[in-house]
């Protein structure tokens, strides 16, 4: 049976950028004109672009103030003029992944010990969310594990405030982190070509998988994802992978759903807590040579006759897209292109030139008597 996957990725789309809220948190301290301690304040300027209309933001204000973990911050005083070009050097003299969490009963974030605003200089400040205990490389870039588990994934927040003195943040002035995200964000949704319930029809959606090789290659067994990664908080960069980094496939889903709507407003979509949070990558592929990424579904057609008749069907599609930070995909996966018969335009082929077929014309062709 002649059967069409159809996928569009919403990426592909003019990207729209969606605004956050971005709600200020109360100050660490009260930081009057006596007290000069350091004091934070964080929010979220920009959510994940999200291309499908929707906000890319997992991380919001409300998650970091009930977290146990909180962010982390780097601070590096520096005597000499300020130089914002990227390069310059940073050494977390002052705050070393200092972790920063929110006091609720006091409504205010709060870290210890305190420091305070040195009378000369600047403070360069680098922090990221959620907070995570241990050494980090060259003071300032993060190494970042991808969980295998879906559920268990994070968000991964950056966020860098430079040239920061007692002068522009005395009082009741804290310094701020505008926080970004770092991964990339992936969703999907499936829907039917059409509605296809007066033909009695069921399809059951059974497992999304993407993966890195083809599923019909007997000789490729490349993986699609970057397992970890190292992420330069001075740029939110990610240091480039070697080609034999280890990398991971993801089983998407893997459990049964009737697929029933073909409108774009109510197709079946993965829930929150399925989104893929991955390292940023590119999977154009433009030379054929470089990572690649295929989405492979596994759905049920059951035809409802007497007696009923269940053919399951295996499809696939290679995406070629560069999936970037702070950016969010949706999948919009389309099953069930029915065949469809159909007369050549023409309506049937013409009969040629007629053959002559000589019966009883002459003696060696006679009729049988």
């Amino acid at each position: 049976m002649d059967k069409k996957f159809v996928m569009g990725i919403a990426a592909m789309a003019a990207l729209t950028l969606v605004s956050c809220s971005s709600d200020d948190l109360d100050s660490v301290s009260d930081n009057s004109s006596k007290n000069e301690a350091i004091s934070f304040d964080g929010y979220l300027g920009r959510s994940a672009v999200a291309v499908n209309g929707t906000r890319g933001s997992e991380v919001k204000i409300g998650n970091l103030q009930d977290s146990k973990e909180g962010f982390g911050v780097f601070g590096y005083h520096n005597t000499t003029d300020h130089n914002s070009e990227t390069g310059q050097p940073f050494n977390a003299n002052l705050f070393n992944n200092q972790q920063v969490t929110y006091d609720k009963t006091n409504s205010k974030w709060t870290y210890s010990p305190l420091k305070f605003w040195p009378s000369d200089g600047h403070i360069d400040f680098l922090a990221y969310a959620p907070y995570n205990v241990g050494t980090v490389d060259n003071k300032y870039c993060l190494d970042f594990t991808v969980s295998k588990t879906i559920t268990e994934q994070k968000d991964l927040l950056w966020a860098k405030t430079e040239d920061q003195t007692m002068a522009n943040n005395s009082g009741t002035n804290k310094v701020k982190f505008q926080f970004k995200h770092a991964l990339s964000r992936l969703g999907y949704s499936v829907k039917l070509y059409k509605d296809f319930t007066p033909n009695n029809v069921k399809f059951t959606l059974k497992e999304i998988t993407l993966a890195g090789s083809d599923p019909k290659s007997t000789a490729e067994t490349a993986k699609a994802f970057y397992q970890e990664g190292t992420i330069d908080l001075s740029t939110g960069n990610w240091k480039e992978h070697s080609k034999d980094a280890a990398k991971q496939d993801f089983n998407w889903l893997s459990e049964s759903h009737d697929v029933t709507s073909a409108t774009e407003s109510a197709p079946y979509t993965n829930s929150p807590s399925d989104y893929l949070f991955v390292i940023p990558q590119n999977f154009l592929d433009a030379d054929g040579k470089s990572d690649k990424l295929y989405v492979i579904v596994t759905y049920d057609i059951t035809y409802n006759n007497d007696p009923s008749t269940t053919i399951t069907n295996k499809v696939y599609k290679q995406i070629k897209q560069e999936f970037k930070p702070g950016k969010a995909y949706k999948l919009n996966l389309t099953l069930g292109l029915p065949i469809e018969f159909d007369v050549a335009v023409d309506g049937v082929d013409g009969w040629g030139e007629e053959e002559n077929i000589n019966i009883g014309s002459n003696d060696n062709n006679p009729w049988d008597r």
